[in-house]
Order: structure tokens, then C-alpha cells, then sequence
């Protein structure tokens, strides 16, 4: 009876530190995460939509209201695919490296020299990612003809006024 018991508080006590090891590991994990695996926006284009920029996406989703031809089309659903396949592959890269800087804490061999490579390369891949998103909208700003823009800005001003 006493051998079932102490099996029992060391499977408890186990499971407990494997918990709490899980859950300690989880909050290192950048917050963002789950959004850098599917390669989605993540406010990162916020300034082109302040100035009326719209992304592939919205385009996409407009296409009738803006009365996109077929070609115009074609290109924004490239533009779309490219931008969310080249997001997620970045965003991918952000994460691991994200985890490596855990890991070195949680191995107790973060130093500064290696905390800094760590963090300049992450704030790059940012850097990148955000890049794509705008270069995005750039390349639909392109498609689009002017009335197709400012009609879009009309859409987006009816939009926020509703």
C-alpha cells in the first residue's frame, strides 16, 4: 500500500514539474506566433492603410466594387499568394529563432555576445517580414488605376462611418 502511494506523489510531483517546465516554456514563445506561422499581416502594414492603401486581400475581397478586370485580378491574387507565402516562410524563421533564444536561457548558456546576434537577427527577420507586407500593398497600388484607388478610399471612409 505505501509502495502504491509513494508512486503515486512521484508521478504527481512529475507531472507537476512537467507543467509547470510546459508552461514556462510557452510564455517565452513569442505572443505573435500562431499569426507568424500563417504569414498574416499583423498590423504591420498599418501605415499604407492610414494612407489608403489597400492590401492584395482587400482588393481581392473589392473586386466587384471595384470593378477589377480579369488581368487586375490575376495579379492581386499573385500578389496575395506571394505575400503570404513568403510571410509564412519569414515568419517560420522568426519563430525558430525565437525558440533558440529561449532555449539558451532555459539552458543557462545565454550570454551577451550571443543574446545580441540573437535579437539583431530576429529584429532583421522582423524587418523583412514588414517590408513584405508593404511591398505588397506597393505593387497593388500599382495594379490598380487611380479612380480604382480613390473609389477604394470611398469604400474604406463608408466602411468606418457605418
Amino acid at each position: 500500500m505505501c509502495y502504491g502511494f509513494g508512486r503515486t506523489i512521484r508521478l504527481a510531483v512529475l507531472l507537476i514539474l512537467g507543467t509547470v517546465g510546459a508552461i514556462r516554456a510557452q510564455a517565452v514563445i513569442p505572443a505573435d506566433r500562431e499569426a507568424l506561422l500563417k504569414g498574416q499581416e499583423m498590423d504591420l502594414a498599418t501605415i499604407a492603410e492610414i494612407h489608403n492603401l489597400p492590401s492584395p486581400r482587400q482588393v481581392i475581397a473589392l473586386k466587384n466594387e471595384l470593378g477589377l478586370t480579369r488581368d487586375q485580378l490575376k495579379k492581386a491574387e499573385a500578389a496575395e499568394k506571394v505575400v503570404t507565402s513568403a510571410a509564412t516562410a519569414k515568419g517560420e524563421e522568426i519563430v525558430q529563432a525565437e525558440e533558440e533564444l529561449a532555449a539558451m536561457f532555459e539552458s543557462g548558456t545565454a550570454n551577451e555576445k550571443l543574446v545580441r546576434m540573437k535579437v539583431d537577427q530576429i529584429g532583421k527577420a522582423r524587418a523583412e517580414l514588414r517590408f513584405m507586407h508593404l511591398q505588397a500593398y506597393l505593387r497593388i497600388k500599382q495594379i490598380l488605376t487611380p479612380d480604382q484607388l480613390k473609389q477604394y478610399a470611398e469604400l474604406k471612409a463608408r466602411k468606418r462611418e457605418n
